[in-house]
């Protein structure tokens, strides 16, 4: 005889309400990448044909227009790597902000993209979903990560870097560490200082038995390469690092380095912002080092180093080096920071039904939500006007014909010549108001409020005087353009 059990109602119930919480659980995952993919695409493919800023149109000058041979082989080097490819663009389609931003855009969010599915599938979706929101967030890679510059090359890079030493490790792939090799190339060409990152990373692999042989053969080619590269530009990596933009790390606050130096700054601000370490910035470094120390892959000490010897060794050779650091120029190794950051914020808040850990519950929670609002408060600027506003400057000042007298108080002059076709005369604050007002014949006087001494020039209220500005997002907020006929 056979006992035969069916189900009671109450059993069913359970188990409906255990699929329902399934599906529930799977839409709120899907609306959220969703959600932050469309954030992260249109807050960097939207409106890239904007106007070039100072250092977009110092790579086009410099090195996209005088071609391969000078990229290569000239004294000076500049994102090379970007540099090249950009060359090849303008050689095909001509000169257009919009391409030549894409090169660094589309790698950028093919490099979130990477990571984000490689921790969902290896740590859980809610790692996946706070990658991709740190990444699009960060008003400094909302800055940066749209400009004609090698930092989305570096980012993806880097990336790939990270993921394929971390798969490395877990599987003995031997694919994994050629994929890891040429990336590290790859970003090395494009930012020399990544080169610092790719090979403390290497060396973590090389402690590994299994990948052992393929790290150290790929290591030495990568280098080999890297070397091969930059021989003809050695004295200017060096020099680089010696050009007084930024701050010098120094002793303590090398310790706390790769925190209010790399991670921090990108969460504050757009470019510019360089935090001068100190005791007023340990309680947010506290709060990172809280919620990062949480990450299950900090548990395993080689995953553990392959996420955190990039910035410990790039942060300890710029202060050996005495180097200047500048967030930009270190925002690859948010990709280590960042895994950290998510998968930790991850564990924290996946405790959340059970046994939540309710003060760093609440400062994930907090913190997600200011990140939040301050990127949808800045991103429209940033998308829908230009870094600096020289195009459309300069498109008023041909309105008035080409004779008309062009005067510029402004940090860089010739970046309005860039668009402007002709020479703009560079004044100071000390002989700006009598070259504007003495002028004999009409004149265009244009200024851009940044690190220019505000000076007061009377004949602004001369009658047939004609005032255009120009917002930008940096550098003073605008661009102006009086005409001012003589007096």
């Amino acid at each position: 005889m056979e006992l035969q059990l069916e189900p009671t109602s109450s059993s069913r119930d359970a188990t409906e309400g255990s699929r329902a919480r399934v599906e529930l659980r799977r839409l709120a995952v899907g609306v959220a990448y969703v959600g932050l993919g469309a954030a992260l695409l249109w807050s960097r493919l939207a409106d890239l044909g904007h106007s070039f800023w100072t250092d977009e149109i110092m790579m086009v000058e410099g090195y996209v227009r005088p071609g391969p041979k000078h990229i290569l082989g000239g004294p000076d080097l500049s994102h090379e790597l970007m540099a090249l490819l950009s060359w090849v663009t303008t050689s095909l389609i001509g000169e257009s902000e919009i391409a030549l931003r894409l090169l660094s855009a589309v790698p950028f969010v093919t490099g979130v993209a990477l990571v984000a599915v490689w921790l969902h599938r290896r740590t859980g979706a809610l790692s996946g979903i706070l990658f991709v929101f740190l990444a699009t967030v960060s008003p400094l890679l909302l800055d940066i990560t749209r400009q004609a510059r090698g930092y989305g090359l570096a980012f993806l890079a880097m990336s790939v870097v990270v993921v394929a030493a971390l798969e490395a490790l877990r599987t003995g792939n031997t694919w994994a560490v050629v994929a890891m090799c040429t990336a590290g190339v790859l970003g090395a060409w494009t930012l020399p200082q990544l080169a610092i990152a790719f090979v403390a990373i290497g060396a973590v692999l090389v402690t590994d038995v299994r990948t052992r042989s393929a790290a150290i053969v790929g290591l030495i080619a990568s280098i080999a390469a890297v070397a091969a590269w930059y021989a003809p530009h050695i004295g200017a990596v060096h020099d680089a690092g010696q050009i007084p933009d930024g701050l010098q790390i120094a002793f303590p606050w090398v310790l706390t380095a790769p925190i209010d130096q790399i991670l921090l700054p990108a969460l504050i601000w757009i470019d510019g912002t360089a935090l001068a370490a100190g005791v007023i910035w340990l309680p947010l470094v506290a709060v990172a080092v809280l919620v990062a120390s949480a990450s299950p892959l900090l548990r395993d000490w080689r995953a553990a180093l392959v996420l955190c010897v990039g910035p410990l060794a790039t942060v300890t050779v710029l202060w050996l080096e005495h180097a200047y650091v500048i967030p930009r120029y270190l925002s690859f190794l948010l990709v280590p920071s960042f895994i950290v950051v998510a998968t930790g914020a991850a564990d924290i808040l996946g405790r959340l039904p059970r046994r939540p850990a309710l003060a760093r519950t609440v400062l994930c929670i907090v913190v997600i939500g200011v990140l939040g609002i301050r990127f949808i408060a800045l991103a429209p600027d940033v998308v829908m006007l230009p870094r600096e506003a020289h195009r459309d400057a300069a498109n008023v000042i041909r309105q008035g014909g080409a004779e008309t007298d062009v005067i510029a108080y402004m940090r860089n002059p010739s970046d309005l010549e860039y668009y402007l076709g002709r020479h703009a005369q560079d004044v100071d604050a000390a002989t700006v108001a009598a070259r504007v007002c003495g002028a004999t014949q009409p004149v265009f006087y244009v200024r851009q409020p940044f690190t220019n001494k505000d000076v007061r020039i009377p004949c602004l209220s001369r009658p047939g005087v004609r005032h255009d500005v120009f917002p930008q997002y940096t550098r003073g907020g605008q661009m102006d353009v009086w005409y001012v006929p003589p007096g």
